[in-house]
């Protein structure tokens, strides 16, 4: 992959990830899209377990950003995006997966108009602690979307202001911001081309930080927005 400039960055933010990192970077790495077109970019907040060998094994696969831990989940997120050397970034959250066709779909989905700004699909939810699987459709409502599995164009992202780290669900501020920009468009994809695993000891398990979340999109924009029950 040298000297060669990739399409896509890939970005996987971890931190004390070793019981599921490595499955999640072999899904970005088995991807159906030429290697040569995208980079898998692993921001390490820190970690303190065995996440940092695991990284290592992968070698030139990966490009690893070790950072001291701060905790900062979105703060990580942002150094990422601006690392990245892709034209289009694609979050992969460390304990979620990408089914094989997500990257070529996605990026396919760009080809034919220049003014499309980011592409999404359907997604796979898998309860962990119940062992149910779901798929959760965007088709009427892409605020069912989650933060991973959409691929939106750096140069929109870095417009908007990058991931608001003040609010607990920047990825619907970004969201919210990118509907508004005038002439851009999105795809929907109506393939389930991402899995989400869902845990209980996940932040958004915790009702009242939503409940918080969703009351800083109100302030922000002075109305309630359709976003997915957690």
């Amino acid at each position: 992959m040298k000297n060669i400039t990739p399409k896509i960055s890939v970005i996987i933010r971890t931190y004390n990830s070793a019981g599921f990192i490595h499955q999640t970077i072999n899904s970005a790495l088995k991807q159906t899209l030429s290697r040569r077109m995208y980079e898998i970019l692993v921001v390490d907040d820190g970690s303190t377990d065995h996440t940092v060998e695991i990284l290592k094994t992968y070698k030139n696969q990966i490009k690893v950003i070790k950072l001291k831990h701060s905790g900062k989940y979105i703060n990580v997120l942002n150094k990422g995006v601006i690392k990245a050397k892709g034209q289009y970034i694609i979050i992969l959250d460390s304990d979620d997966l990408f089914e094989p066709e997500i990257l070529e779909q996605s990026f396919n989905a760009f080809k034919n108009n220049k003014n499309i700004g980011f592409v999404y699909s359907d997604y796979y939810e898998k309860d962990l602690s119940k062992g149910t699987t779901k798929i959760v459709s965007l088709k009427k409502n892409i605020f069912n979307s989650i933060a991973g599995g959409m691929l939106i164009k750096k140069k929109l992202i870095a417009r908007v202001g990058y991931y608001d780290e003040k609010l607990f669900f920047p990825e619907y501020d970004l969201l919210i911001k990118l509907l508004e920009i005038k002439k851009i468009k999105s795809v929907y994809l109506p393939l389930p081309l991402y899995i989400y695993n869902r845990q209980s000891t996940s932040v958004t398990a915790n009702k009242n930080l939503v409940k918080q979340g969703l009351k800083q999109l109100k302030e922000k924009y002075g109305k309630n927005f359709p976003i997915r029950k957690y």
